[in-house]
């Protein structure tokens, strides 16, 4: 379809676009600005060491890879918080909503400092400042097979430092890609787009590129008791690659134990956490809710706390009814794209003859042959 060709070609010029400049950023760590697009989303990420970008099977797919909303099933709403470091608080709210053409989410991801000392020019304390930055996103994702989906995404970036505030816009794009039906190879760029400017400074955002995979052995459809292996490696703008790998082992299909760790440029390695309590995950429920927390630690920056809650509802929109429309629309569009033939009218059938009339009364003979006359 038109729109499947149409985020094929958007994501190829992202990633045409991005590889180059990444590949010959000269900045140090931190030299980007908007650094909290870079903080992790999800405590069950989290909890796998954001090995997530070949997984994104929930909402959080809107954080890593846009293109592992278009597998879902059913509507998410996605609620987290982060404690990130003293003073402070990394929020994020997502929503997802299937249908048979695909996915559309959107979410807000928000970071809050608590008032700072400030200094002036001089080095003399100047009072308190406040700082806040936001991330507002939309995403559509869609199958472009059975086993292949594309996703993109759309953000408007705000941030504010004392009385100052820079806005600007970037974009993420990924695809998701499962092979076999318990594998999945997953990747894409995030964060594409133009610097912050701050009055007469302009700063880069913190463009990624990422790639991973993941794979659940037993099929969860048929296993209560089933575990995923999942690794990523990501590039970012200002440092160099670092990799990261996770395990997540469910029980009765209602414990979730997670533990990943992840090799941070400068900072040595970073050991993860955590752990999900599945509620009324049945198919015969309406819907589920999933309680996620993790515990991070950032290489020799800072520890963090997670809690999350993903609740799941709405009748689930099926595979096979996806499948059935993508059938339906490649007809179409094959049939559009041939030749059209001119038809040739078809022969007229002979006009039935008209039924005889029934001449008056006191009619004069005729012999008229379609006229029935008597003598009155």
């Amino acid at each position: 379809m038109l729109y499947r060709s149409g985020l094929i070609f958007v994501i190829a010029a992202l990633l045409a676009a991005v590889g180059p400049s990444l590949a010959g950023a000269a900045g140090g760590p931190g030299s980007s600005g908007a650094e909290f697009l870079t903080i992790g989303v999800g405590a069950r990420p989290a909890g796998l060491a954001e090995a997530y970008s070949g997984l994104a099977d929930d909402i959080h797919a809107l954080a890593y890879n846009p293109a592992g909303l278009a597998f879902l099933q059913r509507r998410e709403l996605g609620l987290d918080h982060d404690s990130y470091t003293p003073g402070v608080n990394h929020e994020w709210v997502g929503y997802a909503h299937p249908t048979v053409w695909g996915t559309f989410a959107g979410s807000a991801n928000l970071l809050f400092i608590a008032p700072f000392e400030s200094y002036d020019s001089l080095d003399t304390p100047s009072g308190k400042t406040s700082a806040a930055d936001a991330a507002y996103s939309f995403a559509f994702a869609t199958t472009v097979t059975e086993t292949l989906a594309l996703g993109l995404t759309a953000k408007h970036i705000r941030s504010r430092l004392h009385e100052t505030t820079a806005r600007t816009f970037a974009g993420d794009a990924g695809f998701l890609w499962r092979p076999l039906p318990l594998l999945r190879l997953g990747g894409g760029v995030l964060n594409a787009g133009p610097g912050l400017r701050y009055i007469t400074t302009t700063v880069d955002l913190p463009t990624t590129l990422r790639g991973g995979a993941s794979w659940t052995p037993l099929d969860p459809r048929d296993f209560r008791n089933t575990f995923t292996l999942a690794a990523d490696v990501e590039k970012r703008r200002d440092e160099g690659a670092r990799v990261g790998g996770g395990l997540e082992v469910c029980y009765d299909n209602t414990l979730a134990l997670r533990a990943g760790g992840r090799a941070i440029p400068g900072s040595g390695t970073g050991l993860t956490l955590g752990m999900g309590i599945y509620l009324f995950r049945d198919e015969t429920k309406g819907y589920e809710i999933d309680f996620d927390y993790a515990f991070t630690a950032s290489g020799d920056f800072a520890s963090s706390h997670r809690a999350g809650l993903v609740l799941k509802f709405g009748t689930p929109i099926t595979s096979a009814a996806r499948a059935a429309v993508l059938r339906k629309s490649e007809v179409y569009y094959k049939d559009a794209a041939r030749p059209k033939r001119r038809r040739e009218p078809k022969a007229s059938a002979p006009a039935p003859s008209p039924a005889p009339r029934r001449p008056r009364a006191n009619a004069e003979p005729s012999l008229s042959p379609d006229v029935l006359w008597v003598v009155p």
